[in-house]
């Protein structure tokens, strides 16, 4: 029965990604079948009909789903949307209120909310949620500028202008910005009320641009509610030693845990005996799966190669290095069961040196919170590999470069609930630290990309607009700098030297700027699009894929 429930289900999801709605609805009503009263599948049906533009069996659906967990953050949000499209406005304000309070601290859900009071023609609770969207993010300018909208169609120039003031000189150069303050030169004083709720305002892009289908399979792994499984997924580099240990530790654990389980080993590009010693644990244990790679491509590629792999319904990461204590696996289910999607580790008590692991940690550690803010999420210790997911997360996020420490911040954006708890950090005892001072640098351009992909992917020129404005204003300055001592002799150095190098210099940097964002995006969508891996699999025991 299990078996023929799972296909169905994967048969449907599978018609899905080909766009396929009609065959997707007709094996998912079979596996609905099989197992009647299931939230996450009914919601995924809900989503589909409404795809279809099928509105009442659409609203049975989310009804359904909903009657089954109605404190889903998802369901709410998605279901106000499909309100709001059948124009339930009213409705639609309920719903975004009850996904408001399961994430009070979500700048783009506040402001979702102003847009549809303002459609209501309700400019008190609009402005309360402009504003408080505002405050929760203040470079986030959405609200402000609808805010400004309303301010232009009630005729009141004297709060419009205002508003414009609060606006930096950088922000006036957005257009949305501009935009509003061509408004203000023809805004009049009378007040039309007809006009209140009709001015269109903008939902937030972030919250909107995520496909429903596509936010169901981030929470997938309730669609099948099977015995629970864990995979518990182990980076290796150069650990011939820590490996046997770490097996003995990681089995007396889970066992006790009485849960199936399987443990997958990436051994990534190892040249210390470490393969022998992972081939001989497969052999005897046929829980161990061993995954190796031709060559050593980083810990980012050895944990996408295990999430790749993996089957369980929750996945744990933990380091080889045995610095991370498996006796903490039982504490993170614990947390996960009351409600959470990831549970981060955080090493509150770090056993590393300070100089060239602690202190490089804790300001990248500040410099993402700062990023990611108006998420609601902030962590204490973004490097800890101990984490566990579930496995709706890490089958839908692809990794590249130094990025498996953004996965909270991806799943922050998400809207997943995350929770970080202390766990124990022991001191490294066999092997030597793989990572040092050079690898700041790469967290560092990970984090500009993160960045980008997050607030600038859809208005580049906003990104670019501020760098070539920082190069350029930097760039004279020194020119007159340099100008105003060859003028007075202090420098033995020809002045068009001078202003020939720093010309280049500019244009060279703005260059490998321009080229390393491209290059993002074009790799990303190579990967994508096409589905590939950035590592060659040399071998695999013990395991078959997973999707």
């Amino acid at each position: 029965m299990q078996e023929v429930y799972d296909s169905f289900v994967n048969q449907g999801l599978a018609l899905i990604d080909t766009g396929d709605l009609p065959g997707a609805l007709e094996s998912l009503k079979r596996a609905l079948a099989l197992r009647p009263h299931n939230g996450p599948l009914e919601f995924v049906m809900a989503n589909a009909y409404r795809a279809l533009g099928d509105e009442v069996l659409a609203e049975q659906f989310f009804k359904s789903a909903l009657a089954l967990d109605p404190l889903s953050f998802p369901y709410n949000q998605i279901y106000a949307m499909f309100l709001h499209e059948v124009n339930r406005r009213e409705e639609a304000c309920s719903y975004l209120e009850a996904a408001r309070a399961l994430n009070p601290n979500d700048p783009q859900l506040h402001n979702d909310l102003g847009v549809l009071y303002h459609e209501l023609k309700n400019p008190e609770k609009a402005t309360f949620y402009f504003e408080k969207a505002n405050a929760l993010k203040p470079d986030y300018l959405v609200p402000l500028v609808n805010l400004g909208h309303i301010y232009s169609a009630q005729g009141d120039s004297t709060l419009l202008h205002a508003l414009i003031n609060r606006f930096t000189d950088e922000q006036k150069k957005d257009l949305e910005v501009a935009e509003l303050i061509a408004l203000a030169t023809t805004t009049k004083a009378a007040h039309n009320s007809d006009t209140v709720g009709s001015t269109n305002l903008s939902f937030s892009n972030q919250s909107y641009s995520i496909a429903p289908l596509a936010i169901v399979k981030e929470f997938g792994e309730k669609l099948c509610a099977s015995t629970s499984r864990l995979s518990i997924v182990v980076p290796i580099y150069n650990e011939v030693e820590n490996i046997p240990i770490l097996y003995q530790e990681l089995t007396g654990v889970l066992k006790n845990l009485r849960e199936e389980y399987e443990i997958i080993f990436v051994n990534d590009g190892s040249k210390d005996g470490s393969r022998e010693v992972l081939n001989s644990l497969a052999c005897d244990d046929r829980r161990i799966a061993v995954i190796h790679f031709r060559r050593n491509y980083g810990q980012t590629a050895a944990l996408g190669a295990g999430f790749k792999y993996s089957h369980g319904d929750v996945v744990i990461t933990l380091d080889a290095d045995l610095q991370n204590d498996p006796a903490d696996i039982p504490r993170l289910l614990e947390k996960m069961a009351e409600g959470y999607d990831l549970v981060n580790g955080w090493r509150k008590k770090r056993q590393d040196k300070a100089l060239t692991r602690r202190l490089p940690s804790m300001i990248a550690n500040r410099i993402i919170n700062k990023l990611i803010e108006g998420t609601g999420v902030q962590l204490n210790d973004f490097g800890c590999t101990l984490k566990a997911y579930k496995k709706g997360i890490v089958k839908n996020i692809h990794l590249y470069g130094e990025m498996h420490r953004f996965i909270p911040v991806f799943a922050a954006w998400l809207g997943v609930k995350v929770a970080e708890i202390p766990v124990n950090h022991r001191p490294r005892v066999h092997g030597v630290a793989k990572y040092n001072l050079s690898r700041v640098s790469r967290v560092i351009f990970d984090l500009v990309v993160v960045r980008f992909f997050s607030d600038y992917m859809t208005r580049p020129i906003q990104f670019f607009g501020k760098i070539a404005k920082n190069i350029t204003t930097y760039g004279l300055l020194g020119i007159i700098l340099l100008s105003a001592l060859g003028l007075t002799h202090t420098l033995p150095i020809s002045l068009n030297t001078i202003l020939i190098l720093i010309a280049i210099l500019l244009l060279g940097g703005m260059q490998i700027l321009f080229l390393g964002l491209l290059g993002e995006v074009m790799i990303r969508f190579y990967f994508e699009v096409q589905k590939k891996d950035y590592f060659v699999v040399e071998s695999v025991i013990n395991r078959t894929e997973q999707s």
